[in-house]
């Protein structure tokens, strides 16, 4: 997705909003997930031609505790 280009259907219509958008119930959307990343800022990236989307944490400083804290997927 951050390439620009959907990993599910291969379009090109990827629109991003970048570190303005923290999980919770802003902008009308509500996620239920870990209190570890309530209030940090995400990047999402959401392809307008199929509607797949994905999030990232933007904070390096948060991904590098995830990293230490957060058991592995192998």
């Amino acid at each position: 997705m951050r390439s620009g280009v959907c990993p599910k259907c291969s379009a090109t219509a990827v629109h991003a909003a970048r570190g303005n958008f923290s999980w919770g119930a802003e902008q009308g959307v509500r996620i239920v997930t870990s209190p570890f990343v309530r209030g940090t800022a995400v990047d999402t990236y959401i392809c307008t031609r199929c509607g797949y989307f994905e999030h990232y944490i933007a904070d390096p400083g948060k991904r590098s505790e995830v990293a230490t804290t957060w058991g592995q997927v192998t």
